[in-house]
């Protein structure tokens, strides 16, 4: 879906996005303003995130059904400029941090769906209205192609975005994390300097492993062929940039394009 978006700055590969969300029992809690409206809305389960702005969900008697995200664009992960497929891949990776496996609510406006079938929805969870969330994060543009109820409101959370500098808005480097240091900043982007000491190969994906437990960075098996061969990186530190999200209890980077990491002295 097309959209007017500001230039991406040259400087996003060293760029920091200070997510601020309150964190209750988990991680995955956010709050914004919860103005949700008095109709009746569908309940489900996100089961599958396929990028920032498109989800898939299981309703409760079973069916599944794709839904596009009101009002919000983030870019796309085919894009041929590496830049902006980069930030496809970490919207995308912001999306499933916070809505994979959770139980969401759908609200809709009077067209239901587009015209490639999908639903067009508002997405409530227990912190909040998550179509502004990632707006107000940085991870996502206003879309304003056509009107919608929220319009004026999401303009306003991208326009906070922008001014904090949040996200993909962002003009100030990255602070630098040492890997025993990356617990508290789960939800963020970030760059993390390590020693790597291992790799190993494990389902669908390639691993980096610091000396110390609880944290990795992950080349997923189709992003491999760009990547110098990994036992380059054995034994040298190494300072990896991307989504900072948690599995099983453990820390980890996905990283996409060589880019995203470098031998450092």
């Amino acid at each position: 879906m097309g959209n007017v978006r500001r230039p991406i700055p040259r400087h996003f590969f060293a760029a920091l996005v200070s997510i601020s969300f309150v964190s209750f029992f988990a991680s995955r809690i956010f709050w914004v303003e919860k103005t949700k409206p008095e109709t009746n809305g569908e309940t489900c389960t996100v089961v599958v995130v396929y990028d920032g702005d498109t989800i898939k969900v299981r309703f409760d008697k079973g069916h599944e059904r794709k839904v596009r995200l009101i009002g919000i664009d983030c870019p796309e992960i085919e894009d041929p400029n590496k830049e902006k497929s980069l930030q496809a891949q970490l919207a995308k990776r912001f999306s499933f941090h916070y809505l994979f496996r959770e139980t969401v609510e759908l609200t809709y406006e009077s067209e239901r769906e587009d015209k490639y079938g999908r639903l067009l929805a508002y997405v409530w969870t227990e912190g909040g209205l998550f179509n502004e969330f990632i707006l107000s994060e940085g991870f996502a543009h206003v879309f304003l192609a056509f009107p919608y109820e929220l319009k004026e409101r999401f303009i306003q959370a991208q326009k906070a975005a922008q001014e904090q500098g949040r996200g993909f808005w962002r003009e100030t480097p990255y602070p630098l994390l040492a890997a025993q240091d990356v617990k508290g900043n789960i939800g963020k982007l970030v760059r993390v300097r390590f020693t790597c000491v291992r790799t190993r190969r494990r389902a669908r994906f390639y691993f980096l492993y610091p000396e110390k437990k609880g944290f990795s960075v992950l080349i997923p098996e189709e992003n491999r062929a760009g990547f110098v061969d990994l036992k380059t990186f054995k034994g040298r530190n190494i300072e990896a940039f991307g989504f900072l999200e948690e599995y099983k209890g453990q820390s980890q980077i996905m990283v996409f394009i060589p880019s995203q990491l470098k031998i450092v002295s």
